[in-house]
């Protein structure tokens, strides 16, 4: 749901009781950051940012989830590992989409707060 999902979807979707997310998808963190200060803006409830970790702007998007304060990072396209020990410093809960019981398992022992489990027929 890259360049759909945004600031204000994510707003939308949280003020209705269920979990916004803004996705980063190939944005660069400026972009990023600007959608999470809109949906901020917008409501009081917890809002999330889907990193997909294959983008060439991932390590910035990932720190700008900290400084931005969101609740909720997922991440998606590659191994979130050298993030999330970070992220979970910050308070923020780590819900990685895995697609193997090793990832799984592995992302059990860095302290993922959840999984997303997805098949070989997934797609973005």
């Amino acid at each position: 749901m890259a360049w759909i999902s945004d600031g204000k979807l994510a707003a939308a979707v949280s003020n209705g009781g269920g979990l916004g997310i803004i996705a980063a998808g190939n944005a660069p963190g400026e972009y990023v950051r600007e959608q999470v200060r809109l949906a901020k803006s917008l409501t009081e409830k917890p809002i999330g940012v889907n990193i997909m970790l294959l983008s060439p702007f991932a390590d910035e998007v990932a720190k700008n989830v900290i400084e931005e304060k969101v609740d909720v990072v997922t991440t998606g396209a590659g191994n979130p590992s050298k993030y999330i020990q970070d992220w979970l410093d910050a308070g923020i809960k780590v819900i990685p989409v895995v697609a193997s019981t090793a990832m799984a398992k592995l992302m059990t022992r860095l302290g993922a707060s959840a999984l997303i489990a997805e098949g070989g027929e997934s797609g973005g």
